[in-house]
């Protein structure tokens, strides 16, 4: 098989004080046939300055977005008009792989075996006062291993290691079943869950990049409405799984009940670490328990809230 065309894609809105990094990041990457794209959806030039030797030496593609698009539609704009490679990784701004070798390990890998949906490795999440607080690898005792889409997908409920910048992902078959479809905060996952239907996956036992958790992420200023009205991208996948008629209605059913446990009870669980005041804590319990009624009947959900108000975990 004949070396094929990696586009990083590089999605940004308003980081300057972050981009440089991310694209140094790729750029060093040892995979050569390789090429950056930067789609800049900022509301001034800021990055553009940032990033002016690189555009200059033609290191990078730089797209400047006008009218501004919103961060799904450039994530879509990346993917089906400014990459040109025959795989993809997307790398939002403020983000940055750790691993020189990840494009290179990751297509060593498709080589080995045909109707691959995807690579996904391991990352760091990373708070603003440098201090990793979590670690998510594949798991592995391999440097790699190639599982098929079905059981990545039904393991998805028990084992939730997922990074949008460490997933390396087969263009052609992201096209095909309409990638970056919803405008939610978990599009990705959405996407790639249902990708995990149409090939086999690799997981690749490296810890390849970080994921900066700042005060400006989208996740850490959405709002309780807009996190639960996120929870759609779980029916969304499940619906897409039954007519693909690829797994049994059942396993459908019980890995949507158990993904809405876990994301409901995460969901929960920070929002009530955010505040002290007791009459924030319960006007939060009381809407979530209206906006989803289905946590009366998650086991876990109750377990989770013994443990922080008895056992003060």
């Amino acid at each position: 098989m004949k070396d094929q065309l990696v586009s990083i894609v590089i999605p940004t809105y308003n980081q300057p004080e972050y981009i440089l990094k991310a694209v140094e990041s790729a750029l060093i990457q040892d995979y050569e046939h390789l090429e950056v794209v930067v789609s800049d959806d900022s509301l001034n030039n800021e990055t553009e300055t940032k990033l002016q030797e690189y555009i200059n030496t033609r290191k990078i593609k730089y797209i400047r977005n006008s009218p501004r698009l919103g961060r799904v539609e450039n994530y879509r704009k990346c993917l089906y008009e400014y990459a040109q490679g025959d795989w993809v990784l997307n790398l939002d701004g403020d983000d940055y792989l750790i691993d020189t070798e990840f494009i290179s390990k990751s297509i060593e890998a498709i080589h080995k075996v045909k109707n691959i949906a995807f690579v996904i490795a391991g990352g760091t999440i990373s708070c603003e006062d440098g201090t990793e607080i979590r670690k998510r690898i594949p798991g592995t005792k391999f440097p790699s291993r190639i599982i098929k889409g079905t059981t990545y997908f039904r393991n998805f409920a028990l084992r939730r290691g997922f990074f949008h910048l460490t997933i390396l992902y087969n263009a052609k078959k992201a096209r095909n079943i309409d990638f970056y479809r919803m405008n939610l905060l978990s599009t990705d996952l959405e996407s790639f869950l249902r990708l995990s239907l149409h090939g086999k996956v690799v997981l690749l036992d490296r810890n390849v990049g970080v994921w900066n958790l700042h005060s400006d992420n989208t996740s850490s200023n959405a709002s309780l409405n807009e996190v639960i009205e996120n929870l759609k991208w779980i029916d969304s996948v499940a619906e897409y799984a039954i007519k693909q008629k690829k797994l049994s209605k059942i396993t459908v059913y019980s890995w949507n009940y158990l993904v809405k446990q876990q994301e409901l009870t995460g969901i929960f669980i920070e929002k009530l670490k955010s505040t002290s005041s007791m009459n924030e804590q319960y006007e939060i319990l009381k809407f979530i328990l209206i906006k989803h009624t289905a946590s009366f009947f998650f086991p876990v959900f109750w377990k989770k809230l013994f443990d922080f108000y008895i056992l003060n975990k």
